[in-house]
């Protein structure tokens, strides 16, 4: 019971000292544009405008409720092709030697890059904007993978197969329930780099509404209704995150 109050007490701490840093920045923001003349909009005005496009006018909303769509199905081709190929680096050790140099090179370079490359493969079509998203977060679903395979206890595995377990329960059971939290890890991280690719594809393939929207306000210097954009795009990668984090919370509880 003592244990418990702890944690419960230790827990508040946590989000009381982050409210408190994240109202620090926010007096901050604003006591800098109330006393300096530049571009950069207060923080009521970056409110009053995403109040305005996400809730009143739902501009903004229906923008990134569309843009979500391509960012859905990117993220869905990188975990169906991410966690089986790094569950295959970490299972061998001559894939790995073979492909691990290129897959690192890749999640290491700057995907945006190849934007142009895309333009010309696919054309100015949804299909470009899905690959570009699928670049973005299939590398960090591989690596995480790969690295909760190998990090699995090869005493375990011995064991099993001394205990007559065949590969379903080898591969399905032992290395799986091992590489669990590393494959909910990548997949989390995999869920904001989805976002993220989303909007490169808006602003360097082709705009539609969130990407017109993310180009015209700031073209034209609307610095509040530009930093609203940011901060929705924000919310929207971290509600992502959570929602894989949620589920993936479930799935280590039901498989418990």
């Amino acid at each position: 019971m003592r244990d418990e109050a702890f944690a419960l007490t230790d827990r508040r701490r946590r989000v009381l000292l982050r409210a408190a840093s994240v109202l620090a920045l926010l007096l901050a923001w604003y006591a800098y544009t109330a006393t300096t003349r530049t571009l950069l909009a207060s923080p009521v005005a970056v409110a009053a405008s995403f109040v305005e496009h996400v809730v009143v006018t739902g501009t903004l909303r229906r923008a990134i409720a569309d843009a979500l769509v391509h960012a859905a199905l990117g993220y869905a081709l990188a975990v169906a092709v991410g966690v089986p190929v790094g569950f295959a680096l970490g299972l061998s050790e001559r894939l790995a030697a073979a492909y691990d140099p290129v897959v690192d090179a890749l999640y290491a370079a700057p995907v945006v890059a190849l934007a142009p490359l895309f333009v010309v493969w696919f054309g100015l079509t949804p299909l470009a904007k899905t690959a570009l998203v699928f670049l973005f977060a299939v590398f960090v679903v591989v690596v995480t993978t790969e690295t909760g395979v190998r990090e699995t206890d090869t005493g375990a595995v011995d064991a099993a197969r001394v205990f007559g377990a065949g590969p379903r329960v080898v591969y399905g059971e032992v290395y799986l329930r091992s590489a669990l939290p590393s494959v909910l890890t990548g997949l989390r991280l995999g869920a904001g780099r989805a976002v993220r690719g989303m909007v490169a594809a808006e602003l360097f393939l082709y705009a539609d509404d969130l990407g017109s929207y993310l180009i015209d306000t700031a073209a034209t210097f609307r610095m509040a209704d530009s930093l609203a954009g940011v901060l929705a795009l924000s919310l929207t990668g971290l509600a992502a995150m959570a929602l894989v984090a949620g589920l993936g919370r479930a799935v280590t509880r039901s498989g418990s």
